[in-house]
């Protein structure tokens, strides 16, 4: 994904935009599922936690 398109994508995931929002989510999931494990396993209830967190505060994101 280009910078321009990645910049496009993020301003229509603040803006509301649900497509937009799987778009980065997508783009994000190898970092989140990372991120998610505990002991070298994933922890879907991390990986849910860190979503939610992502869905309830990116209308907050400012560029």
């Amino acid at each position: 994904m280009t910078a321009d398109k990645f910049r496009r994508t993020l301003t229509e995931a603040i803006e509301g935009c649900t497509e937009a929002l799987a778009d980065i989510i997508e783009l994000y999931m190898p970092l989140i599922n990372r991120h998610s494990q505990v002991d070298g396993k994933l922890d879907e209830d991390l990986r849910q936690y860190i979503l939610l967190h992502i869905f309830n505060k990116i209308s907050n994101f400012s560029i």
